[in-house]
């Protein structure tokens, strides 16, 4: 896993490049430049960013890569492996020219359904070759490319607000492209890429006013309002003119976040499955009324999704941290792009440009056979050399286990005798306990009672069970009774023979527990239960 990233987003009208680097606190943002474009495409070098582009990641949208899904049994990596390099080839010949290609599983959504669905991601060769050529352009060279709509979900896994079993839509709308993804908890469930963008906007517009395509998108930024709840309020004519002219190409955008889902429900078989919010990013989310037009045709919440806001964006110089802020939403592929390079963990749909995957296909195989063997025959020197050795201590150390074996079988009988005799007092113990009465502790009670019994109290009841051969534990009850004499009352009388029985020293360890028993006319009365194995 890399600590550090550089990542190239190539727009239609802007290019976004972030350096981002992973550390004890999570992502920090190091470096952001925006470049805009001209008229005339990618006119702006992207030397001028004064960013070293060296080993970067680039995204990939629109027409140049293709996303196509494949079920397929669950089959070990090395033949899923042969089964995509096949339908790479068939594709390859259908369009007429090489591809490159990478593949992914993605979640299972039914465990049962014993079937693995393959996200194929496949690019010409010839606009790999072209986006290459453009950061070349630059000083830089191309590591990986990786589609924007996967991007977009690791920024949304890394950076994002995810929330367990919600099902979100991450729509990035650019100028020429959209990206989506379709995301329940931290799964992907659907991701695709769309040909058109914000610029069926301008068509309209450009087409109702029969103006060029400049002063349509500059007609859009100006008067555009899309939010349903300005229907009737617009701020101008004009204003108004403008949106119905665009609101039927807006429909074009919704209607692509609707389909995405039809297609996805049909991919992983839920047919129940429904958006809990739609969170937008890229140049388009800025258009007014957006989210307000979305919310209304999606029938669930719409935000703007800015994972800036929990990243370290403190090491940012301060031009770059002011163009960051202003490019915070056309930034989020970038930022997808790298945190994509950073952790490992995230998904991961690379495809390599044709130099990158020779070298690579080199060291795998090539560098790594030559070492192996050099390892192989290094092993088998060494092998030779302490065989003898190590065969001499194997041989001690089974005679010192056996020798260990023994004295501890011998240990383990003896110590079993003694367990056994101790059972068998402790069985005589159990029976002469279970058979003895403690009359100690009965001569003990009636002592104390004898000598603290007051003159308000007569004993009614003096009653001894359990002991003996019976399974109860022996216990004393005394019922007794009390009334007034010399002007005492028999409840005080009794609270204090109770402390006195307590604080006599004959009936340590033997507590009394007393109970309240009915009254009668002529007296009142109570019961004391003494436990005679208590405390012993």
């Amino acid at each position: 896993m890399a600590t550090k990233a550089t990542a190239v987003d190539l727009g239609s009208h802007s290019s976004k490049i972030l350096v981002a680097q992973a550390g004890k606190h999570g992502i920090k943002v190091l470096r952001f430049a925006g470049l805009p474009h001209g008229e005339g495409g990618h006119n702006v070098p992207l030397s001028q960013s004064g960013i070293p582009l060296g080993g970067s990641v680039c995204g990939l949208a629109g027409r140049d890569m293709t996303l196509r899904y494949s079920q397929v049994p669950p089959t070990p990596d090395w033949q899923l492996r042969n089964l995509m390099d096949l339908e790479i080839q068939d594709l390859a010949q259908q369009s007429g020219g090489s591809l490159s290609a990478d593949f992914n599983l993605l979640p299972s959504a039914d465990a049962e359904a014993e079937v693995d669905t393959v996200l194929l991601a496949l690019a010409k060769d010839e606009a790999l070759d072209r986006l290459q050529g453009d950061i070349k352009s630059g000083g830089g060279s191309v590591a990986a490319f990786v589609p924007n709509c996967i991007a977009l979900y690791n920024a949304y896994l890394k950076c994002g607000p995810v929330e367990a079993d919600a099902v979100a839509c991450l729509v990035h709308i650019g100028h020429q492209t959209i990206d989506l993804a379709i995301v329940k908890g931290t799964d992907l469930l659907f991701a695709r890429n769309l040909g058109s963008g914000a610029a069926v906007l301008d068509s309209a517009i450009a087409a109702s006013f029969n103006v060029s395509e400049r002063k349509a998108e500059a007609l859009k930024k100006d008067l555009l309002d899309l939010d349903p709840q300005s229907r009737g309020r617009y701020s101008s004519g004009q204003a108004e003119k403008v949106t119905l002219a665009a609101t039927a190409a807006a429909g074009s955008i919704s209607a692509a976040i609707q389909s995405s889902l039809s297609f996805c429900k049909a991919q992983t078989k839920i047919a129940d499955l429904r958006l809990d919010r739609v969170l937008l990013s890229g140049g388009g989310s800025r258009l007014r009324g957006i989210r307000g037009f979305l919310r209304e045709v999606m029938r669930c919440p719409v935000e703007l999704f800015d994972p800036f806001a929990n990243l370290d964006l403190s090491g940012l110089p301060a031009a770059d941290a002011e163009q960051l802020a202003a490019m915070r939403h056309e930034a989020v592929v970038a930022l997808g792009l790298c945190v994509g390079r950073l952790d490992d963990t995230l998904y991961s749909l690379e495809i390599l440009p044709e130099g990158v995957r020779k070298a690579q296909r080199f060291r795998q195989r090539t560098i790594w056979n030559v070492l192996a063997g050099v390892l192989v025959l290094v092993a088998l020197f060494l092998q030779y050399n302490h065989g003898t050795k190590k065969a001499a201590a194997a041989a001690t150390a089974t005679a010192s286990l056996k020798r260990q074996a023994n004295s501890a079988n011998q240990i383990d009988a003896e110590a079993q005798k003694y367990v056994d005799e101790n059972k068998g007092m402790r069985s005589v113990v159990d029976h002469l306990a279970g058979q003895a009465l403690p009359l100690q502790g009965l001569l003990r009670v009636q002592r104390a009672i004898q000598q603290h019994l007051p003159a308000q109290i007569w004993i009614e009841k003096f009653d001894v069970s359990g002991g003996g051969t019976q399974k109860k534990k022996p216990t004393v009850v005394v019922e007794a009774a009390g009334k007034e004499v010399n002007g005492m009352l028999p409840s005080r009388a009794w609270l204090e023979f109770m402390q006195k029985l307590h604080s006599d020293p004959g009936m340590a360890g033997l507590v009394p527990k007393m109970d309240d028993l009915p009254k009668t006319d002529a007296a009142e009365r109570w019961r004391v239960t003494i436990d005679l194995l208590e405390g012993r």
